[in-house]
């Protein structure tokens, strides 16, 4: 079966005018645009949608297309996809206006774009240095975790070597869509790097402490690291091991929101040597102090 002109494919007629076809454009790159249309052949029919427009809303590309479709040819430009330098799966947007994306996501998804409007558009390419391919349109990319909680600006590097730049935003999280910089054709999810000593949850961080037997039976004040330095921390007489101990607004501080907070997790280190004098001593407080595990639930059982 003869390939469909690229008219047919905007639903156009050849006479059509330039705003006719930015405005079939729009409608049809709503409608199957792979975020909103999860039909098998939706990424293929976007390309070929992407391509006819690219054709048609360039007058000199217009004007040989028509001389070609005249002569009986089908495009003096390639076929599906080959007109943007990719394939039938919509891989580049390279030469698209970007204007008509921006108006076409803005109303699609809501969100700010690198054009001042909306983009969403996620890169279709093979794994690039420093990310991963997650879907047709989107790369994950891993940040350090310092750059996370900041903010500041990082780049990655595509397979086909140029290096695309984004805006990591204050308080970033896991999974969070950013926009790169002069970039429409994908979007970047962003993937927190792990901390040598902080793990994360959301706003909230957790720092495992060691504390000593002595410590944690009698109590005892002890420093703990935070983001910005040490803080002091009171431990309570007859702390348990796994205690959570909580510094309020010491977590993660996004833009415009509140602060989350730190918690201290108790781990209790028994010592690595000992004296036998302060084994015999141990032993007699040992001999006074109840049996812990006589108040476990499994120590009430009948036999």
């Amino acid at each position: 079966m003869a390939s469909r002109s690229h008219y047919e494919v905007l639903g156009v007629s050849k006479t059509a005018s330039a705003n006719e076809i930015r405005s079939a454009h729009r409608k049809l790159a709503r409608q199957h645009h792979p975020d909103l249309n999860k039909a098998p052949d939706a990424a293929k029919r976007f390309a070929e949608i992407q391509e006819a427009y690219d054709i048609l809303s360039d007058a000199e590309k217009r004007r040989k297309y028509d001389e070609f479709q005249r002569l009986g040819g089908d495009s003096p430009f390639g076929g599906t996809g080959a007109a943007r330098g990719g394939s039938a799966t919509g891989r580049s947007w390279g030469s698209a206006d970007p204007s008509s994306f921006d108006d076409i996501f803005a109303e699609a998804f809501g969100q700010r774009g690198p054009f001042g409007a909306t983009s969403t558009g996620r890169a279709s390419r093979s794994a690039p240095q420093g990310a991963r391919r997650q879907s047709a349109y989107e790369l994950e990319v891993t940040v350090p975790f310092d750059l996370a909680i900041k903010g500041g600006k990082w780049s990655v590097l595509l397979d086909d070597g140029a290096r695309a730049e984004f805006v990591v935003p204050k308080g970033a999280n896991d999974g969070e869509l950013v926009h790169p910089i002069e970039r429409i054709d994908f979007i970047v999810k962003l993937v927190v790097g792990t901390h040598a000593w902080f793990t994360r949850d959301g706003l909230d961080l957790s720092v495992h402490v060691p504390v000593s037997i002595i410590e944690a039976t009698l109590g005892a004040k002890i420093e703990v690291p935070t983001l910005s330095g040490v803080a002091t921390v009171s431990i309570p007489a007859g702390t348990a091991s796994g205690k959570r101990i909580r510094l309020k607004g010491q977590g993660v501080e996004p833009e415009g929101r509140a602060r989350g907070d730190l918690y201290a997790v108790v781990d209790i280190i028994p010592p690595d040597s000992l004296t036998d004098l302060d084994r015999q001593l141990l032993g007699e407080i040992g001999k006074r102090l109840p049996n812990p595990r006589a108040r476990a639930a499994w120590a009430k059982r009948e036999n």
